[in-house]
Formats: structure tokens, sequence, C-alpha cells
């Protein structure tokens, strides 16, 4: 699963998200710097949530929420200050 958002009114920051289900692999980018890696091969968990702050000036509150499916597949969350902005399904 992959997705990019631009978050901020006036302060512009774009958030790259990528999920591998298969190889176990999460990188969230803000701005083309990742600030989270990590590498999954066993057990991955129903529910994780990723909890950041991006921007200097215009501060804004991200959360992303990954369920995985009972097989295969996962649903996405992503919120901003609280307020959902996007909902994502797929592997």
């Amino acid at each position: 699963m992959k997705f990019t958002i631009e978050i901020g009114e006036a302060e512009k920051h774009r958030l790259e998200y990528y999920f591998n289900q298969l190889l176990g692999r999460l990188v969230i980018k803000v701005n083309e710097k990742a600030i989270k890696k990590s590498l999954r091969l066993i057990n991955e968990p129903i529910f994780e949530v990723h909890v950041f702050t991006v921007g200097e000036r215009e501060k804004s509150a991200v959360r992303i929420e990954k369920e995985r499916k009972p097989l295969i597949g996962q649903k996405s969350r992503l919120y901003v200050n609280d307020r959902l902005i996007k909902v994502c399904e797929g592997i």
C-alpha cells in the first residue's frame, strides 16, 4: 500500500506512506525525509498506530492507523488534527 498527500495550509508538507505486507517493510516520509522505518518478518500486529507532528510554524498532528485484515490486506486511516482525511484499503 502506498499513498502521498500534502498537509498544511500556509506551510505545505508532503507525506508519503509505504507499507508492503508481504515483505513487512514500512516507510513514512515527510518532505522526502524518512521519519519512520521498520521491518517485520513475523507476527505483524492486528492494529498499529503511528503518531507524529509535521511543521515548524504551522504544526499539524498526524495519526496513521493501520489495521490488518484476517488473511491478506489492510485498511489504513490518515487523520490530520483529529480529522479523518483519507481511508485506503489494499495489500
